[in-house]
């Protein structure tokens, strides 16, 4: 899924949020958006998503131009915002089931997805019952149900301890490159964009600062020479 911004702007009360942006992503790519609170990034997250209308330019996804929410762009948020009330299989069946799909086939998408994120053992759970990790498991396999041919992630491991963070950033690189779907992900953390990225979006002030191709082989270590170079990079652009 290609997706393309055109001189997107967009304003709350006069202040501009979005400047201006023009950017290009393609078929496959792992896209961070990094940047200060504030910034604009998930501003543009949402634009992306068809949940805001820009106030100018137009956003296109293989031609076609943005005007709503879509199943071919799922999103995985900060909070996972599971249903309590359903089980862990029946959160993630109930995209699929809206959407018109067969229970008996929904529920062979859920466990599928499930599969990947490690939790099928956990289908008959209630989220009150699993670890925050756990829940935004749930997330992800809940909007890979869908089947999104483009997955937004708005600092999905922002709230989780750093042992966590870890082992879902590797974690969705295995099932970003199995499943190679587009994603585009918010973060505010420079190694975290380093390790997951394809290139590296580093917004300032509701503009693009910075759009740096990550030229490392996968997979990536923290302690790599040229690692530590990259953070450094982005680091300069940020303060600066």
């Amino acid at each position: 899924m290609e997706l393309t911004l055109n001189g997107v702007k967009k304003s709350y009360n006069d202040h501009p949020i979005i400047k201006d942006i023009n950017l290009k992503i393609k078929t496959h790519e792992f896209i961070c958006i990094l940047g200060h609170s504030g910034c604009g990034k998930s501003t543009m997250l949402n634009l992306i998503a068809g949940f805001i209308q820009p106030d100018e330019g137009s956003i296109y996804v293989d031609g076609q131009m943005i005007t709503g929410p879509s199943k071919e762009r799922g999103v995985v948020f900060q909070e996972h915002a599971l249903f309590p009330w359903y089980s862990v299989l029946k959160n993630v069946t109930f995209g699929p089931v809206v959407q018109g799909v067969d229970e008996k086939k929904a529920v062979e998408i859920a466990q599928t997805h499930l599969r990947k994120v490690g939790l099928e053992k956990y289908a008959n759970h209630y989220p009150e019952e699993l670890s925050g990790g756990m829940k935004q498991r749930v997330g992800i396999a809940r909007a890979l149900a869908a089947e999104p041919k483009l997955l937004l992630m708005d600092e999905p491991f922002g709230a989780l301890d750093v042992f966590t963070k870890e082992s879902l950033r590797k974690e969705l690189i295995e099932i970003w490159m199995e499943l190679k779907t587009t994603i585009i992900f918010i973060t505010h953390d420079i190694s975290e964009a380093v390790y997951l990225a394809d290139r590296v979006i580093v917004m300032k002030n509701g503009s693009i600062a910075k759009d740096l191709h990550i030229d490392l082989p996968r997979p990536r270590k923290y302690h790599q020479e040229r690692f530590g170079d990259l953070v450094f990079e982005l680091e300069q652009v940020l303060v600066n």
